[in-house]
């Protein structure tokens, strides 16, 4: 989780200066993470959440679980679920608009 936190942070920070790298040299290239990795590990932490959920729903079944703890888990796999859903939307659409583009 502390890991998951430290790099959502990184990442805004990055996000809020986007042309702070422009004059940086060369060194700092190949140190980043490509698309492909990022996508497979959001799909990571949606099925880690999906599990989670589905691990409290059977604890609560056995009596085991608060419901609380059960309406958090199923909520937070739901978001991430349409996070996932949103971003594959997005993807296609950019697929999409690069074959419509003139060669």
């Amino acid at each position: 989780m502390t890991s998951r936190l430290t790099d959502a942070i990184s990442a805004y920070k990055t996000a809020a200066n986007p042309f702070e790298s422009v004059g940086k040299t060369s060194e700092t290239e190949g140190n980043g993470t490509d698309f492909a990795s990022v996508l497979k590990d959001a799909a990571k932490v949606a099925v880690g959440d999906a599990k989670t959920a589905e691990k409290a729903s059977m604890s609560a079944i056995a009596g085991k679980a608060d419901i609380r703890e059960v309406v958090a888990a199923v909520a937070n796999a739901e978001m991430t679920l349409e996070t996932v859903v949103n971003v594959r939307d997005k993807v296609i659409n950019a697929y999409n608009e690069i074959l419509r583009m003139p060669i």
